[in-house]
């Protein structure tokens, strides 16, 4: 029996489908930016440029991640997988911790913008909310 609110596995299955074909197009943008910082940025862009097409899975990642722990760990684990191949395609990424704070800002930044619209923020406006957190409020490990 689901509990009320729970995600229903066919769901979650088809969130991790959307989050397994992000990730199979990480490896070039992560390995050919100029810098990791702007890996993560084409990676990030990516994914919301995925989940914008994808209303269930841009729900489930930014408002039910907070809400059910299955989505939560899925998309840890998603992110978990990102940062370990950033770290196996670049040569200059800095401590570990750096770019999971950059992508937990960005996420949480997200949320609140999802949270306080009601709707996902243009690509455009994504773009620099992405672009002002990786490259101005993230050291860049020099």
């Amino acid at each position: 029996m689901r509990r009320a609110g729970q995600v229903a596995e066919p769901d979650i299955a088809a969130y991790q489908r959307v989050l397994d074909r992000v990730f199979a197009r990480s490896r070039p943008l992560l390995r050919d930016a100029p810098t990791w910082q702007a890996a993560l940025f084409a990676s990030v862009r990516g994914c919301y440029a995925e989940m914008r097409s994808n209303p269930e899975a841009l729900e489930m990642h930014f408002v039910t991640t907070g809400r059910d722990e299955r989505v939560q760990r899925t998309r840890t684990a998603h992110r978990d997988r990102v940062l370990a191949l950033l770290g196996d395609v670049r040569d200059d990424v800095p401590e570990p911790i750096q770019a999971e704070m950059a992508l937990t800002m960005i996420h949480s930044t997200m949320c609140a913008h999802v949270a306080a619209d009601e709707a996902p923020p243009a690509l455009d406006d994504a773009e620099q909310t992405f672009a002002t957190l990786l490259f101005n409020a993230v050291p860049d490990g020099d």
